[in-house]
């Protein structure tokens, strides 16, 4: 459904509520409780509740922003901002459940655009930081940028030329290289195991949000919140085809769970061997189905 055949109250709805930005908080933050809890459990310990999330959001607002001399303040408020609103934009080409706010042929490309903008801001608030850890931090998430954003991109392509490079339903199961590079670049962009590498806890503090604190550390976990609402609802809907709500909502569950498992099982890669597997494991495998689909044979 394009934008001029919505009403005005229809497009506040989606952009405001379902599927825009009460959804990306309340669905983003519940995502990331379930992934929490879940690996607690397959840790045998009980873990945070489901709405720990909420709190610790809702106590960060509470909290005042500290800026050391070495920061640059603007920058540090603008990034986070400018990362959220990103992976905001993106949802509104996503068709969940019915709820399309806008859709044209090559949208797939400002998509893409957006999901790239979101986690490059993300890395500049390390260096507009002003400190030692939030730059190496920095360093490691444009360096695993540039290596998950190859098979990524090259996923995204094989199924655009499939759907005329529009965000529409469609199930990639039968090309499993394409799933397994989409799905990883999902790793990847939400900083998960075994690509935790920009935050590696023991090693960095918290990487590119090492002084950070209170509002604006506060958007981060919203812009997080919104990264797990976007990209697995555009998993659902570009790699297996959910196009009402009840097929939305299982497959994402399922591909929820699937990113638990990947926490819990696998532990932290070094930025090389992360930039070996991108580029030398996974490009050349998703190169397969691209081919395949550019010469017919699928």
């Amino acid at each position: 459904m394009a934008i001029e055949a919505l009403t005005f109250a229809e497009i506040l709805f989606q952009a405001l509520v379902f599927p825009g930005f009460a959804a990306a908080f309340i669905i983003g933050f519940f995502y990331m409780g379930v992934m929490r809890k879940a690996a607690a459990r397959m840790h045998h310990r009980v873990g945070p509740p489901l709405w720990q999330p909420f709190l610790d959001f809702f106590k960060l607002m509470s909290k005042e922003n500290i800026t050391t001399k070495a920061s640059l303040g603007l920058m540090a408020t603008l990034c986070p901002i400018v990362s959220f609103a990103a992976m905001l934009t993106v949802i509104i080409f996503v068709p969940i459940a019915g709820f399309q706010l806008v859709t044209f042929p090559g949208s797939l490309f400002v998509v893409i655009y957006f999901l790239v903008m979101a986690s490059a801001f993300f890395a500049i608030a390390g260096f507009a930081a002003g400190n030692p850890f939030a730059s190496v931090g920095s360093i490691r998430e444009i360096t695993q940028l540039f290596a998950y954003e190859l098979p990524f991109i090259i996923s995204l392509v094989t199924i655009g030329l499939l759907t005329g490079f529009q965000i529409v339903p469609f199930s990639a199961l039968a090309f499993p290289f394409t799933f397994a590079a989409f799905m990883l670049g999902v790793l990847g962009k939400l900083s998960l195991p075994p690509f935790h590498i920009p935050e590696a806890e023991q090693e960095i503090v918290a990487g590119p949000t090492t002084e950070y604190s209170g509002p604006r550390l506060a958007l981060f976990e919203l812009a997080k919140a919104a990264a797990f609402w976007v990209l697995i609802s555009l998993a659902a809907v570009m790699l297996l085809g959910a196009d009402g709500i009840v097929s939305f909502a299982l497959d994402s569950l399922a591909l929820l769970a699937l990113l638990v498992i990947c926490r819990v099982v696998f532990a932290r890669l070094r930025i090389a061997q992360a930039l070996r597997l991108y580029w030398f494991v996974l490009a050349p495998l998703a190169l397969i189905d691209l081919v395949r689909v550019m010469i017919g044979m699928y």
